[in-house]
This record gives C-alpha cells, structure tokens and sequence, in this order.
C-alpha cells in the first residue's frame, strides 16, 4: 500500500466526485419534475451539487501530495464507496440522504485541498455509516 496518495489519485477521485455531482443533478431534476420536491429544496441541492464540483474541480488543480498512510488508506476506501453512491443515488427515496452524501463528499474534498487528513477520514466513515443505513 502506498504512503502516499498522489496526484493521480487526487485526479481520479475529483473525477469521481464530478460524475457523482453530475449523477446529484439529475436525480434533483428528476424529483422536481415529479413534483416530489419544492423549488426551494431544487435550489438548495443546485447550490450542494455546484459546491462539490467547484471543490472537485479543485482538486484537480491540487499539485501537492497528502501524505500519511492512514489517509491514503482511508481514501482508497472511498473509491469503491462511490461506486456505492453512483449506482444507489437514483434510488434514494430519502431527499435528506442525498443530501448527507452530496454534503459529505463535499467536505472530503475540501478537507483534501485543505490537506486535513483527520477530516478526510471522519468524513469517509461518515458516509460509510450512511451507505449502511441505506442498505439495511
């Protein structure tokens, strides 16, 4: 297992986080055509959705390396985590878990840029507990 986790890495993840907000968007649009949101909940998930791109989009940019081998474990995690969010975001029938998630992932971005490794992983097992609430 590597120590570090790279740029590459950071990139891939950032790529995630776009897919996921882009998957965030559509299932807004969705629910408000439907009519199963208020148009004030529709803007207020646009502003979740913008955030994580914009932060995703940061960590694009991000040249430096996050070091610290329980952070590169912890976010080797959230790799297969977000395949978990991709293919269960269109499922979700609770408007605030999809919230929690787009909020979460929102803060593991930030804490990445910010380099805060302690943040990362609280968030990463934030979001794992909320994965198995939606399973069980």
């Amino acid at each position: 297992m590597k120590d570090r986790f790279d740029s590459e890495q950071i990139s891939q993840l950032a790529d995630e986080f776009l897919e996921i907000a882009k998957k965030f968007n559509d299932y807004r649009f969705e629910k408000i055509s439907q009519q199963k949101i208020s148009h004030d909940t529709f803007l207020e998930m646009g502003k979740k959705s913008n955030q994580l791109m914009k932060t995703a989009r940061e960590m694009k940019l991000l040249s430096t390396l996050i070091v610290g081998e329980e952070t590169a474990t912890a976010l080797s995690k959230l790799s297969s985590i977000n395949q978990e969010i991709k293919g269960s975001i269109n499922s979700l029938i609770d408007i605030q878990k999809a919230f929690d998630f787009i909020g979460a992932l929102g803060d593991i971005g930030l804490a990445i840029v910010e380099k805060n490794p302690a943040a990362i992983g609280n968030n990463i097992s934030y979001i794992g507990e909320l994965l198995k609430e939606t399973t069980s």
